[in-house]
């Protein structure tokens, strides 16, 4: 549940410099954003259902998004509101694979969508939430605990409006920058520790792109790997992290292995231009031992 949208992905040879023309070397049409792709990528794992709920906007852009959605093995729960769709422009580099993104916003949850949230949460395992919408998710925290539903949250960079959405939560994941933004000149173990102690998650997840990354639970602080590949298109890696993290999560994994999951799977995305690399069941399938075992 958050946000979803409609990238449209330019690999250039770099990035644009001001005022210059730039050919572009491939091009492709995705769905994006963090409850978007996320949802994708629980969705290809398999296994159950996987309902994506969003606000949407109006026009072109909306039309392409519900297009591309129904190519992937999703409920849709999108709300329209009269307005713009969101959607971005994503440029990719083909020396590295970094990205630079142009975005719109998605439309603010309406009072009947938060009233719909009873119905959504139903029956679920697991709920994936971004923090782009802090009404949405404040209300989608407090009927999950009521519900006893876990939640992964996805926090992205800090913010301070983030602050109260995350007591209550059972995995809360950033990236380092997340740490470094509420504590600076701290160090990140010293960073998670406070984290940690303010909010009581479960688990406490700080992500290190290809490095792996650090976990924090009532047992102490661990690393899970990273997956090197060679880099084609980083853009989404973060959102296919989180949603195969829920997928685990709602699958019953351990944490160790549902991380090792989610590490793998954010790194297949990164091989692939566009939402390809994404994997599905019967990739997961081949490499599953190896991930328990890890």
């Amino acid at each position: 549940m958050g946000m979803a949208t409609i990238d449209y992905l330019y690999v250039l040879d770099s990035h644009p410099a001001e005022d210059s023309e730039n050919p572009v070397r491939q091009h492709e049409v995705v769905v994006g954003g963090p409850a978007g792709r996320g949802a994708i990528a629980a969705a290809r794992l398999g296994g159950g259902r996987v309902t994506l709920s969003a606000m949407c906007g109006t026009g072109v852009h909306a039309d392409v998004l519900r297009r591309e959605l129904d190519y992937e093995p999703l409920t849709i729960n999108l709300s329209v509101r009269q307005q713009e769709s969101q959607h971005s422009a994503v440029i990719v580099t083909a020396d590295r694979g970094t990205r630079t993104t142009i975005w719109t916003p998605q439309p603010r949850a309406d009072a009947e969508f938060i009233e719909a949230l009873p119905a959504v949460f139903a029956d679920a395992d697991a709920a994936l939430l971004d923090c782009t919408d802090p009404a949405l998710s404040r209300a989608a925290v407090s009927r999950c605990r009521e519900s006893g539903v876990p939640v992964v949250i996805d926090t992205g960079g800090y913010k301070q409006s983030s602050e109260d959405l995350l007591a209550g939560v059972e995995f809360i994941v950033s990236p380092e920058k997340f740490f470094a933004g509420r504590h600076p000149g701290e160090s990140l173990e010293r960073s998670m520790a406070k984290v940690y102690e303010d909010f009581q998650p479960r688990v406490l997840v700080a992500t290190q792109a290809a490095r792996g990354g650090v976990f924090l639970d009532e047992t102490g602080t661990h690393r899970y790997r990273g997956f090197p590949v060679e880099t084609r298109d980083s853009c989404g890696a973060g959102d296919t992290f989180h949603g195969a993290l829920t997928w685990a999560v709602a699958a019953g994994a351990e944490t160790a292995t549902a991380l090792e999951i989610a590490s793998w799977a954010a790194s297949r995305k990164c091989a692939v231009f566009g939402n390809g690399g994404i994997p599905d069941r019967h990739q997961l399938e081949q490499v599953l031992e190896d991930l328990i075992g890890g």
